[in-house]
């Protein structure tokens, strides 16, 4: 059977009826009130690279084969221990035999040296015995002549001691010159050659670099450099990880393609963990002395040159409210939050969600203050 036209009247009369009542009631929506700021906090990052201050590129002083090394680029190192090692064989066998002639001049300058205090004594007696008119003048020049003869070679004696003392000891410093040793605690930047290659006096083996000289370099805006401390704390992050920091300088020239100016931090503690040329980044937090509000992001929506739109629920003078466009100016935001500045009171009521499907003018009722 066919429902009469009657019917189906009032079936639909019963269905809007409970539109018409919503729409005469308003949208429901929530709202924020908001009151006015007169400034806003924000932490920006900058980043850039952790630098050495103290790096050096270690050689050896002589030419021979590597015989080995003992470290490899990123290996930790302590002051004075073994790097690496030149083939030493040669320098051994030149250090024991210069060490053997050292000991043969020695000796040989000691049992001179004993002929000579000999023969100076016969001398002194030599010359008592002629002032007691007991020996002849020419038994006492030749006593003389024999005492000055075992000085010169004494003093002759001595002096090839002295320079077999000093080739031995040559060739002990050359080879202790044939092992490279760390000049600090640090680590190891880069190697240079291979265990058996053959190295010229000079030529780069490793460089090394201080783990306790390590500093960052930023660039920053030059609007900034003003809020920048001496004796402030700052926050170093590399590869995740937060360090303490200091101002160490603020380098005078700009940067002329980023227009930045480089700020050198120091790191307050030891930092084994971090390298140079690692990214570091640099988190300022500021207060910026502008007035504003802040308002939810999802109160917000994309308008034109660079401005957002929101809505105001507006009372309209008969208990109700209807919406109101509003653009304003992002100056900061958060994740959740935006800190703008536009054409807002204090006690305003902002529509914190679903501003796509408001129009100007249309009635709202608010569910949540």
């Amino acid at each position: 059977m066919r429902p009469s036209s009657l019917g189906v009247l009032l079936a639909l009369s019963l269905f809007t009826a409970p539109l018409a009542q919503a729409e005469e009631a308003g949208l429901p929506v929530a709202t924020a009130q908001v009151s006015q700021a007169p400034s806003y906090a924000m932490r920006q990052q900058f980043a850039g690279l952790v630098e050495s201050a103290q790096q050096s590129t270690l050689a050896f002083t002589t030419s021979a084969p590597l015989a080995a090394m003992a470290v490899d680029a990123g290996d930790f190192v302590t002051q004075g221990q073994t790097l690496a090692r030149l083939d030493d064989r040669e320098l051994a066998a030149a250090l024991s035999s210069a060490q053997a002639a050292e000991r043969l001049a020695e000796a040989e300058h000691t049992a001179q040296q004993a002929l000579a205090e000999l023969a100076v004594m016969k001398a002194q007696r030599a010359a008592a015995l002629f002032d007691r008119q007991q020996l002849s003048e020419q038994a006492f020049d030749e006593a003389r002549l024999a005492a000055a003869a075992e000085q010169a070679r004494e003093r002759v004696a001595k002096a090839r001691a002295q320079q077999a003392s000093a080739q031995a000891e040559e060739v002990a410093v050359r080879l202790s010159r044939a092992v490279l040793r760390a000049p600090y605690d640090g680590y190891v930047a880069e190697r240079h050659v291979d265990e058996g290659a053959l190295l010229a006096p000079g030529a780069p083996v490793l460089t090394v670099v201080s783990a306790d000289a390590l500093e960052a370099r930023i660039g920053l805006p030059p609007a900034l450099l003003p809020s920048l401390k001496s004796d402030a704390s700052y926050t170093l992050t590399v590869e995740g990880t937060a360090y303490p920091a200091s101002l160490l300088q603020i380098l005078p020239q700009l940067d002329p393609t980023a227009r930045t100016a480089t700020a050198r931090f120091r790191f307050s503690a030891p930092t084994p963990a971090v390298r140079a040329g690692q990214l570091v980044e640099l988190s300022l937090d500021r207060t910026i002395q502008e007035a504003g509000f802040w308002v939810p992001l999802t109160a917000l929506a994309e308008a034109n040159r660079g401005l957002w739109s929101l809505f105001l629920a507006v009372p309209d003078g008969a208990g109700g409210y209807t919406a109101q466009r509003s653009l304003v100016e992002i100056l900061h935001s958060t994740t959740q939050q935006a800190f703008v500045r536009g054409d807002l009171v204090s006690g305003d009521r902002v529509v914190q969600s679903g501003v796509g499907r408001l129009v100007p003018g249309q009635a709202l009722r608010i569910t949540q203050p």
